[in-house]
Parts: structure tokens; sequence; C-alpha cells
């Protein structure tokens, strides 16, 4: 079980590939009429300062600079597009309706669910009364102030997500857990008491009979046939480097960089607007316009020097109870810069936000016979 904040992997060890689920819950109100609470996808703290546009700006010149500096396969140095002359063309094109019904369906909540998992919860219609928690965040539990943040709470949502995913992606019935031993994998920068939680959910109320818990960057590299390495994973909430000898972590090389592949989504969002970015109605809060953008970075963004100039690109909306739609456009560099932003991170525009961790000796645990301040209160002299 691998636990991703976007993503939730999981499979048997003789799967070749895992299932991958979004990592998402939708839970039904509890009264009528109460305020609907949807946790944040693309949007983050720290970008609507007044410093984010100059930032972003300056951002935005370093990259450019950097771009320009390398030069293509053949010797040459790459052309500079400006926005201007995309912005021109894709202000012009209005979308063409390829059906009158995009295919795309709002999850059915007539039997009144008490909760919806993974993509049936990012179809859950906004107008129906359900909350949407997604209980990973930069890779930790999603701990907040508002509804569904406690650590009860979240950790009740990931038993559902994992329950339902286990019976429905590896066909799994609950009752045979205890004949399954799990392995699960936490970031290399983990809560000590978040992991002894996630222990005792899946061994005391999920029933599996043993569990192991180990480290995604050490995973990684024995994954890959390797004893040691340098991780760097880049994620959609969480940038991790670790270096790894021998099947060890090493504590001090662990960091966790808060710029991360949504950032990237969203920046390339600002850069298409910049360039007329002919679908106007798009919105960070809106989540399927958010699954939207994901697509778009996929689909077209790259780090290759040797693509340069304006490319002609179409791509398709469907969304429930609209028609089907065909938007085309023109991009230059735009592709190239969202991804360089991740070596320039200012170009995110995020201000007064903590963007480093590293690993902090943990707090204790006084249920833990191997607690590290307990040995050390409790050994000798001569031991010490």
């Amino acid at each position: 079980i691998h636990p991703g904040s976007t993503t939730l992997r999981l499979g048997r060890a003789t799967d070749t590939l895992p299932a991958g689920v979004p990592h998402v819950i939708a839970r039904r109100h509890r009264q009528p009429g109460q305020a609907p609470f949807r946790d944040s996808w693309l949007l983050r703290d720290g970008l609507n300062k007044p410093e984010s546009t100059e930032q972003r700006q300056n951002g935005l010149k370093m990259v450019d600079q950097a771009i320009w500096s390398k030069k293509m396969s053949n010797g040459a140095r790459r052309i500079p597009v400006s926005p201007d002359q995309a912005r021109s063309y894709n202000r012009q094109m209005r979308p063409a309706i390829l059906d009158h019904s995009s295919g795309a369906k709002w999850t059915n909540t007539s039997n009144h669910p008490e909760f919806l998992v993974g993509e049936e919860a990012l179809y859950v219609n906004p107008l129906d009364p359900y909350n949407i928690h997604w209980p990973i965040r930069r890779g930790q539990l999603n701990l907040h102030t508002g509804p569904g943040g406690s650590l009860t709470a979240v950790l009740a949502d990931l038993e559902v997500i994992w329950s339902h995913a286990i019976q429905k992606y590896l066909e799994i019935p609950l009752k045979d857990l205890k004949y399954y031993r799990c392995i699960l994998l936490i970031p290399d920068i983990y809560n000590k008491q978040h992991v002894k939680e996630l222990v005792n959910m899946i061994l005391m109320k999920m029933g599996f009979s043993g569990i192991i818990v180990h480290q995604e960057s050490v995973c990684a590299t024995f994954g890959s046939g390797l004893s040691s390495a340098c991780i760097v994973d880049v994620g959609d909430q969480k940038t991790s480097v670790c270096c790894v000898e021998d099947g060890v972590s090493h504590r001090n090389t662990r960091l966790c960089l808060a710029y991360v592949g949504s950032d990237v989504s969203r920046c390339f969002y600002w850069l298409m607007q910049r360039a007329g970015f002919p679908y106007r109605d798009c919105q960070l809060t809106n989540k399927l316009d958010c699954l939207l953008l994901q697509h778009l970075k996929e689909t077209f963004c790259h780090l290759d020097q040797d693509i340069s100039g304006l490319q002609d690109h179409e791509f398709q909306i469907r969304h429930p109870d609209s028609p089907a739609l065909l938007y085309q456009f023109r991009l230059g560099d735009e592709k190239l810069q969202a991804p360089m932003a991740l070596f320039y991170p200012a170009t995110f525009g995020i201000v007064g936000q903590k963007m480093t961790t590293l690993q902090h000796r943990s707090q204790g645990d006084p249920e833990d016979p191997h607690d590290e301040h307990y040995l050390l209160a409790t050994q000798s002299k001569q031991e010490q």
C-alpha cells in the first residue's frame, strides 16, 4: 500500500503494476443545510500576497534566461517566443461542438450513500450535500481545524478508502485480510506518531495479520535493483530528496520541498492565460477543471530544448450536463517554462510559506519500549 497525496497505489506482490485510485473521499452531510467543505487541490496558501505577482514575474525572467542560455542539439540558440504571438490567435478561437452530450455523468447519489471513494468522489455534483476530503496533503495526514480534519476523522477516511480499494481493485474480501500481510510505504520524512496510528489501523481495524513499514526512497532503490542511489521524487503535493546507501536512508540527507507537480499545473495555467487560453471559464476551484489542467500539463509540458517555436494543439472538454467541446490553440515556450519553474520556484509566486522541511527528532512515545528518549534516560553512565 503506497498512500500518496493524490493517488493511492496498491497491489499484490505478484501484480506487474499496482492499481491507482484517486485518494479522495466524499462524505454525506449529517444535517440538511450544512455548509459544504471541500479540500483545495491546486490552490494553496501564499498565492494572493501583494508580492506574489512581482515574484512570479522575476522568476519567469530567470526561467527565460536559463532556457535561452542553453543551446539546442544542433548548436543553435532557441528563438524566444513572446506570448503576444500566440495571444492574438488564441483570442479568436471559439470551441467546436463535437456532440450535444459529453457522455460524462455526475455520480448517482439518489440512494444517499454515506460516502463515495475515488473517481466517484471526484464526479459528485457540487450541488449534492457532500464534503470532499483528501486525507493526505504534502505527504502527511491532512489535519486541520475544519470538518473532517481531526486525526480520528482522517484515519476513518483512510480506512474507508483503502478497504474499498482492496475489495474493488484487488478483489479481496475484507474477511480474508487475516490471511494477508501488508507492506506500507511511508514518506522519507515521517511523523512517528502518525505511523503508529496507521499501523494500529491496519492491524486492529482492517485485520491484516502482519505489517512491514518502509520508506519510499528505500523501496524505490530496491525496486530498481539498486542498493545505493540519490532519490528525487516529484509528486503532486511534495518533492522529496534522499540519499540511500546499502538500503539505508541517511537521515541527514532527507529533504522535503513544498513546490510540486500541482504548482507546475497552476503555473502552466497562468502561462496559458498570458497566451490567451481559449477556455475562459476554467476555474481553479472546480475539481473537473483541475483534472483538465493536470491532463494538459501531462500531455504538453516537456523539458526538450529542441522543441521551439509556436505549435498548434487541441483538447476536449467533457463535463456532465454540457456538450462535448473541442478547443484549438497555440503555445510556444509555455510548455517548457512551466516545468522549468521547479528549478526556479519563485515563478510559482508563493510568498510567506515554509518551502523546505528536514527530519526532526521524534517527540517521544511513552508506549514505545525502544523510544530513544526512554533509552537515553534509563541507560547507565557506562553505556552513555
